[in-house]
């Protein structure tokens, strides 16, 4: 048995080791429990990124939570690296959102005075040097979006929450919460029992582990990504469209996504979904007819009744969740990892009640026939 005498973190994805993280650095006694190895789920198929401006994200508490986020990567970048000599990417590079079939939604944006860009044809050509598509004449350009790369923010995420004293339990599967006296206690594993005071829920598509004990609204949806080499220049910064995303990375590869299949646990490639993704990147940079395919994945994102993250007190006194991010796991990380060990701590921090895991809005969820029919995501 491992007896944890603080918190237990079920989950180590980006939001469970974000949170680990955070808690060690506050001196908390932290136990992360991975099913696999930390971020091998949604954490590591994701394409990297951090923008709530080009996503379109309606004025509101999700928004409002989402810039916050953006505005700590580059210290917590800055402090990783520091930590554990992991570049995790992270760079301002901007996003070019055109507009093909409808307008983009940027009336947060201008609420709140964030720079964006109407852009033109030429100024779109001047942004992507000259390889945007001929139907690409208009759009908005949002100069401070960035990306980051998701599968070395995890690692080093998990390295320096190793470094502040964390334990990590891989391979072993949560089953179901250990209640007593009316309060959780931790959870039973595949490998015998975790005792914990305190117990956080970020295991993203796989947080409703336990229905009996602590319902939560949280459903898989997949979202599959292609992995092209151009042979020609590379884009200079994120181009998308409502119907994919085109995300440059330093290594020379070009990510296409990304799909929103409700299929539930079903984490396969499927022709279709890469056929489409395909065709919409040719569509946004013609150029990319000629490029290499270098492959393709698939990742379970944990998805909500009402799109909004999942976050705070559970309905089982000692048991807080932390899921639901959707497509805006990478984006909401830092703020999420931040505010999670605000509550456990008792420090100051703004109300949760938005994305409480009892508000109404929280109906339940069930699968869908799992069409690719929403490329966008």
């Amino acid at each position: 048995m491992i007896r944890g005498d603080s918190v237990l973190v079920v989950g180590g994805g980006v939001i469970g080791c974000a949170i680990a993280r955070e808690l060690a650095g506050r001196g908390v006694s932290t136990v992360v429990l991975e099913r696999a190895e930390p971020g091998a789920e949604a954490s590591s198929a994701a394409a990297g990124l951090v923008a709530p401006q080009a996503e379109g994200l309606p004025p509101g508490p999700l928004f409002d939570l989402a810039i916050a986020s953006r505005s700590l990567y580059p210290a917590l970048s800055e402090e990783l690296a520091s930590e554990t000599g992991i570049d995790v990417g992270w760079r301002r590079k901007g996003i070019l959102r055109c507009v093909l079939g409808g307008g983009a939604d940027v009336s947060a944006s201008v609420r709140v005075g964030f720079a964006v860009e109407p852009v033109d044809r030429a100024r779109i050509l001047e942004i992507t040097a000259g390889l945007a598509g001929p139907e690409v004449r208009e759009g908005f350009f949002f100069p401070e979006d960035g990306i980051v790369d998701p599968r070395r923010l995890v690692r080093a995420l998990a390295d320096s929450a190793r470094l502040r004293g964390v334990g990590f339990v891989t391979g072993t599967a949560a089953r179901r919460f250990r209640v007593a006296g009316g309060r959780c206690r931790g959870v039973d594993t595949d490998a015998g029992p975790i005792e914990a005071d305190l117990v956080v829920d970020a295991a993203g598509a796989w947080a409703a582990f336990d229905p009996d004990a602590a319902p939560v609204a949280v459903e898989p949806v997949r979202g599959q990504i292609v992995d092209l080499r151009p042979e020609g220049p590379m884009l200079p910064s994120v181009l998308e469209s409502e119907d994919a995303y085109l995300v440059p990375r330093d290594d020379g590869s070009l990510l296409v996504g990304s799909t929103e299949e409700r299929v539930g646990f079903r984490k396969t490639v499927t022709a279709g979904a890469i056929a489409l993704l395909i065709a919409a990147a040719r569509r946004l940079a013609p150029s990319l007819e000629t490029a290499r395919f270098a492959g393709a994945w698939a990742g379970l994102r944990p998805g909500s009744a009402d799109g909004l993250p999942i976050l705070g007190a559970s309905s089982l006194p000692g048991l807080y969740f932390a899921t639901g991010h959707f497509r805006n796991g990478i984006l909401l990380a830092p703020i999420t990892g931040r505010l999670v060990a605000d509550a456990l701590t008792g420090a100051p921090t703004p109300s949760l009640d938005p994305f409480s895991p009892s508000r109404a809005a929280l109906a339940a969820v069930s699968p869908g026939s799992g069409s690719p029919s929403s490329v966008f995501g």
